[in-house]
């Protein structure tokens, strides 16, 4: 068995965890084994990465790979699970990236080394947080091993498998709902203004990413950035004080609505 990666799954995060091991140079094209069952997306991937091993079957790959991240869609992975164990010799680590798939999940198909792990679509630009959950199989080199090469593309941070859940709405739905803030932000400058809304929301998002950089490299909390910005009784402290009396009434009712929806992902 060789000591290379496979990658089942060639979507979206597939081709991006491709896509960030070779350009961070963690990997290099002929230590990645790639399967999906789209012909499409594997003769696109092999167009641009001519090294890169191509399986004919998922089965295939398992044989050939000694680490498998499993980038499928929950409900297909324990079809997945099926076709690659039995060729398996138990020596494998399994990477799933399937929300919904607990550890019980993927231990009781496989006795070996297994991992969760949750990326975000941020690791496209090597950057965010990729969550990282071990099963209680998992060896101190096969840990070592995964999590080196996820933070690759980003930072990595491990955690139980019961917060899993609440960290994966932060760190993987974050974006999507942070993006959703900027947007408003800027639908808001539009309103109260005759800017057009493509400046408002270039305006809006260099804010946000700049108000990011300057808190990741200060150490400063947010509260201490506000009090930079806000005087007493200032223009800041008006906008503050009204997102304080109602975002967190309507966050918690978010994170509530986001957690049942969880909870039945994969099922």
């Amino acid at each position: 068995m060789m000591n290379c990666v496979g990658i089942i799954g060639y979507g979206h995060m597939g081709s991006m965890l491709v896509k960030g091991f070779l350009a961070s140079g963690a990997l290099h094209a002929d230590e990645i084994v790639v399967a999906s069952r789209s012909r499409r997306s594997l003769d696109a991937c092999a167009a641009e990465w001519p090294l890169i091993g191509i399986a004919a079957t998922n089965a295939d790959l398992a044989r050939r790979c000694r680490t498998i991240i499993i980038a499928v869609r929950p409900q297909e992975v324990g079809g997945v699970l099926c076709e690659i164990v039995p060729v398996m010799d138990g020596d494998e680590h399994i990477v799933s990236l399937a929300a919904g798939i607990g550890l019980k999940d993927l231990e009781a198909a496989f006795t070996g080394s297994v991992t969760r792990v949750v990326p975000t679509v941020t690791s496209a630009v090597g950057q965010g947080t990729t969550l990282v959950c071990h099963g209680r199989q998992i060896g101190m080199n096969d840990a070592l091993r995964v999590e080196g090469l996820f933070s690759s593309i980003g930072n990595v941070v491990t955690v139980s498998e019961d917060d899993l859940p609440a960290a994966t709405l932060l760190s993987s739905c974050g974006p999507g709902l942070l993006a959703a803030v900027i947007e408003e932000l800027a639908g808001a400058t539009v309103r109260a203004s005759g800017i057009s809304p493509d400046r408002a929301l270039a305006l809006t998002t260099e804010m946000a990413a700049a108000t990011a950089a300057y808190l990741r490299e200060t150490g400063e909390a947010p509260e201490d950035l506000i009090g930079e910005v806000a005087t007493g009784g200032g223009i800041t402290e008006v906008g503050v004080q009204g997102f304080r009396e109602r975002l967190p009434a309507v966050f918690d009712e978010v994170f509530a609505a986001m957690l049942e929806r969880y909870g039945t992902v994969g099922k």
